[in-house]
């Protein structure tokens, strides 16, 4: 089989899953015989493996009672011509479909999801360039600081009278352009960032990818792709991975059910942290960009961005009733990484330790001796344990103050009604704008910190305000009745 060379800038792993004339070697869970397969994303970009089965098809799967929780292991490893070989892994069989066949027997079709699909070359030429595959990556409303082009050749001839006549030939380019790219260097790493176009990817929504010239590591990818998420203002999307040789030839895929934060990433942003460009909205300067993407990703580790994002994104994919508790979680997350490299800048408790002790003795002794029950004598000394530690309100006061950040009346406000969401409080009628307000105060509370602790930018963009005004990282978004005077 030969492994052909980069065309068009789509994700390959499927394409070739479905066109690489493979034998599956070992079913792992799936029925067999199976005479047929094919390999989709569904509407959710899960992917979706479709076995065609003969009517005498069986499965050696273990069979476990619906609502079991585990990991799925399950492995299905397939050999292709000429040396290529695949591997689906995470493999859940979940339909099986009979149908009447022309001699009446019931064939099937099984529906099967998969969580990682996998193709390699192993007489392949060392990969030099990999491509990460996004969605959610649009073009518009983004102005792009670079072209991209793609050029297309075709010939075409035609014989009047063959044997003795004329012949008539014809050469024609297509070429087509956009401002879709952005060209970033982090780590001594230079790497594209490319809005594609429909005509790329027609099943895809916001189809992008990141060209990387030179192979980076699996680690140092997902940095780059949390540190864009967070510099566009963009839920990215991930697909999966190619590698090509030195002449675009494919050496391995990946593809993955991706995950869109139940679509709601498709309906959000962008909302840019920070001014990326120093005149237009939505502009992209590589130089701001750069910066941005580097400070962010050589925070990865430090804050644990891995796992703050994700409790970022969901936040700005929750409805207002509950988004100010998840904002919170998410400012609360950011501050801890914050505090835990730099002791001091947080008080360990209302009093030093070496008074606490004792007093923690004196009132537990008060406790055993008053006249309570017993039940209620043990909660009380349980409560002890953190009777001494600092509120949330003075953390985060102690640590924008160590920032250097002011913290507005109203994001002080938005900051202690956060709980009321997490402990079921309605907004109250007539009071639902402030709600969403308060929602881009705590959201913007966490992109000002989040800037300044990673070095990423000197301004933030106030989406509390109306035209969303570019303010100074330590300037607080000014109160509701300041704006209104």
């Amino acid at each position: 089989m030969a492994v052909h060379a980069l065309v068009d800038l789509a994700e390959e792993c499927l394409n070739i899953l479905n066109d690489g004339h493979f034998e599956i070697i070992d079913p792992g869970p799936l029925h067999t015989p199976i005479q047929g397969f094919s390999i989709k994303r569904d509407e959710n970009l899960r992917l979706i493996l479709e076995t065609d089965v003969a009517p005498n098809a069986t499965s050696q799967a273990i069979d476990r009672p619906p609502g079991t929780v585990r990991m799925t292991t399950e492995r299905v490893l397939m050999h292709g011509l000429g040396g290529l070989d695949a591997e689906l892994v995470g493999v859940i069989p979940y339909s099986l479909k009979t149908r009447s066949t022309g001699t009446n027997e019931h064939a099937g079709r099984e529906e099967t999801q998969v969580h990682i699909a996998k193709t390699n070359y192993p007489k392949g030429a060392p990969a030099t360039y990999v491509i990460d595959w996004l969605e959610n990556l649009p073009s518009s409303p983004f102005v792009w600081p670079t072209v991209s082009r793609m050029t297309s050749s075709t010939s075409s001839e035609r014989a009047i009278a063959f044997e003795d006549g004329i012949t008539i030939t014809r050469d024609s380019n297509r070429y087509r352009s956009s401002h879709n790219t952005a060209k970033v260097t982090v780590d001594g790493c230079t790497f594209y960032i490319c809005a594609l176009d429909r005509e790329d990817q027609p099943a895809a929504l916001k189809p992008g990818c990141i060209v990387y010239d030179g192979t980076p590591d699996d680690g140092f990818r997902k940095k780059v792709r949390t540190a864009l998420s967070f510099a566009l203002g963009l839920y990215l999307v991930d697909l999966g991975t190619t590698h090509y040789d030195r002449d675009w030839h494919v050496v391995s895929t990946l593809a993955r059910s991706a995950y869109s934060l139940g679509r709601r990433a498709f309906d959000m942003g962008p909302d840019e942290l920070a001014p990326l460009h120093p005149h237009y909205v939505h502009g992209l300067d590589a130089t701001q960009l750069t910066r941005a993407v580097t400070a962010l990703s050589s925070a990865f580790v430090e804050l644990d961005l891995a796992n703050l994002s994700w409790a970022y994104w969901h936040a700005c994919a929750a409805t207002p009733h509950i988004a100010p508790a998840q904002f919170g979680a998410a400012i609360e997350a950011l501050q801890t990484a914050y505090i835990k490299g730099r002791p001091g800048v947080v008080a360990e408790g209302w009093a030093p330790r070496a008074a606490w002790k004792p007093l923690r003795v004196s009132l537990g002794a008060a406790i055993d001796g008053s006249d309570i029950p017993d039940d209620a004598k043990a909660a009380l000394k349980m409560k002890l344990a953190i009777f001494n530690a600092v509120d949330q309100r003075t953390r985060l006061k102690a640590v924008m103050s160590a920032l250097g950040l002011q913290l507005g009346a109203d994001e002080d406000a938005a900051w202690r009604r956060r709980n009321k969401a997490a402990h079921g409080a309605p907004i109250p009628e007539g009071e639902e704008l402030a709600g969403i307000r308060d929602v881009k105060l705590l959201r913007g509370l966490f992109h000002r910190m989040l800037l300044r602790i990673t070095n990423a930018a000197d301004q933030y963009i106030d989406y509390t305000s109306p035209g969303f005004d570019y303010r100074l990282l330590e300037t607080a978004p000014p109160d509701v009745a300041h704006m209104s005077s």
